[in-house]
């Protein structure tokens, strides 16, 4: 069965009319690329200021929580009304490496079904820093498989990346 985007399409959509870049992470971008069947919950980036989403969002119910336990460090993450599954809004998403905070940028790539949808690359580190390496492993396949972004490796390179993640990012950087 396939999951619910009408809250995840109406989420966005107001964010667009606000003029709010954001782009949908997670298993929601690997559902767009056909690696996954189904998802748990949206996760939906952006760089946005928490006011900002929060205005585009007022008419929603809207929880803010904290960002989570380590190795969580993004600026907030706000959970929208009780709509399955959930949709989830990354403020300026990062995690923690052994190294420091390493953030993720939320750059939308392509449209699925209407909705801005973000980089494999980004989400191949974030899932690899979060040790969900099933994910990770699954991206990693698909970079090598249909070329990786340069430019978004370059902006990943330059975050505190461990070293077996900046050994992936710079083998992906040759193909």
């Amino acid at each position: 069965m396939k999951p619910d985007i009408e809250s995840l399409a109406a989420v966005c959509e107001k964010f667009e009319q606000m003029g709010i870049s954001y782009s949908l992470g997670g298993s929601g971008l690997l559902l767009s690329l056909g690696l996954v069947n189904s998802v748990r919950d949206w996760d939906v980036m952006t760089e946005a200021p928490k006011d900002r989403a929060l205005k585009a969002l007022q008419n929603y119910e809207v929880e803010e929580i904290t960002s989570g336990d380590y190795p969580f460090g993004s600026e907030y993450k706000l959970f929208i009304g009780n709509v399955n599954p959930q949709v989830e809004v990354l403020g300026c998403f990062s995690i923690y490496s052994d190294k420091g905070l390493c953030r993720m940028p939320s750059i939308p790539l392509s449209r699925w079904n209407g909705i801005q949808v973000g980089s494999p690359e980004v989400w191949y580190v974030a899932y690899a820093l979060m040790d969900r390496m099933d994910k990770a492993a699954l991206l990693l396949s698909f970079l090598k498989e249909t070329g990786a972004n340069k430019e978004i490796l370059g902006k990943l390179m330059n975050e505190p990346l461990p070293h077996a993640i900046l050994q992936e990012i710079e083998s992906l950087n040759q193909i």
